[in-house]
């Protein structure tokens, strides 16, 4: 049974991009975003934010930063137990605060992708992962779970 991840923002240039990333590794992706006219290439595509988020083991946010501190907030409390958020904005300094305030039932992943959308492909570029909660913890995960085979750096 393929493993289900849900991208919020599967609409934009990095949900376009992550979308398809996901899909080609076998992934079951649903994909939501809030301007309904964008095109979504997931699996699934979902009009119901909180019903996009119930039941997989992954959620990816690929929103504007702006937004993502309010979403994470919004979410975690309906993730289901044992299934990651990972968290890609750009801008660090509300969204680490949102994250360290998930309820213990969700792993949290923060990254910083060191490419845009306008790349072709997700392998081999660089990631930098951010703690958030358990270092050892979170960057055995995102290597291990997420799958991205990129190169990784650590920031603590």
């Amino acid at each position: 049974m393929a493993d289900k991840i849900t991208i919020i923002g599967a609409g934009g240039g990095m949900g376009i991009l992550f979308t398809k990333y996901f899909t080609d590794m076998g992934f079951e992706v649903t994909g939501h975003d809030i301007d309904e006219q964008k095109k979504i290439r997931a699996s699934v595509k979902s009009d119901s934010l909180i019903g996009s988020i119930l039941q997989p083991d992954y959620v990816l946010l690929c929103k504007p930063t702006k937004a993502t501190p309010e979403i994470i907030r919004l979410i975690s409390k309906e993730m289901k137990r044992g299934a990651f958020l990972i968290e890609i904005s750009s801008e660090k300094s509300k969204t680490v605060p949102a994250l360290s305030k998930t309820p213990s039932k969700i792993n949290t992943i923060c990254i910083h992708p060191m490419f845009g959308p306008g790349i072709k492909k997700i392998k081999g570029r660089n990631i930098i992962s951010i703690p958030i909660k358990d270092a050892k913890k979170e960057l055995a995960i995102d290597r291990k779970s997420t799958r991205l085979n990129s190169s990784h750096s650590e920031i603590s």
